[in-house]
């Protein structure tokens, strides 16, 4: 059994890593575990959201963090049965309470590791975003606000996915960028100040989203059409359209 594991190296990645061989022992499974970290592979995998996780070539999971617990049925197996020593010299299997509290025990402390690891992260990341990034400019209703929302750990093609965003909306709509009709954040949905945006939007994949007032719409293709500058300025600036 192959398993591989797609993100681009953050926390979330690593604990899914860690989650996943700890999957691995606990159900007596001989499987081999891979890191994917290209985002052109995850990209071909179909995958829009990290961290992830594929048994033999299937996406099973993406977009959160799985605990081992959870990841045992998706590898097709259950939990090993330890067995211990009896009197006639053979084995006899541990019983079935004792294998459910040591599951429940390796949970534990998977999750309370997994907790330590994401609270350090995020007071270091609000301490930094608090040092660093001024107090937001309160952006009118009638404004359109574009989003591109990407992660911490950002790939070439993440980088420019953002660069032709914005020359999308300068090459045409520089008048109105510099009336401040139109608005452009780039926004980091895994700083903590953030994870909201990720509700209110609703999203599964790092992309560009337009917003003014109630009307919202997701732009999904940018992945696609990265390749070809001209296409991706029309999809953009066809979509700010839309809500004029």
């Amino acid at each position: 059994m192959k398993i591989q594991i797609y993100g681009s190296g953050c926390e979330k990645c690593k604990q899914l890593y860690a989650n996943t061989e700890a999957a691995v022992k606990s159900a007596g499974i001989d499987a081999e575990i891979e890191k994917v970290t290209d985002m052109n592979a995850i990209v071909e995998a179909g995958i829009m959201m990290t961290p992830a996780i594929a048994v033999d070539g299937q996406v099973k999971a993406s977009g959160k963090v799985l605990s081992s617990a959870e990841i045992v049925p998706l590898l097709g197996g259950s939990p090993a049965e330890p067995s211990s020593s009896c009197c006639c010299g053979g084995t006899r299997k541990a019983s079935p309470v004792k294998r459910i509290v040591a599951v429940l025990l390796l949970v534990f402390i998977l999750g309370s590791i997994a907790w330590a690891v994401h609270r350090e992260h995020a007071a270091k990341a609000s301490a930094s975003a608090a040092a660093a990034v001024p107090a937001a400019v309160p952006v009118s209703d009638n404004a359109l606000t574009v989003y591109y929302f990407h992660g911490t750990q950002r790939c070439m093609t993440c980088n420019r996915i953002e660069e032709l965003t914005e020359k999308a909306l300068e090459s045409k709509f520089a008048a109105e960028l510099k009336s401040g009709k139109i608005v452009f954040r780039s926004v980091n949905v895994d700083e903590p100040a953030n994870e909201h945006f990720i509700r209110d939007f609703a999203l599964d994949s790092k992309i560009v989203c337009m917003r003014k007032g109630e009307k919202l719409e997701k732009f999904p293709e940018v992945w696609t059409l990265v390749r070809d500058p001209e296409k991706f300025a029309a999809y953009i600036q066809s979509g700010v359209e839309q809500f004029k």
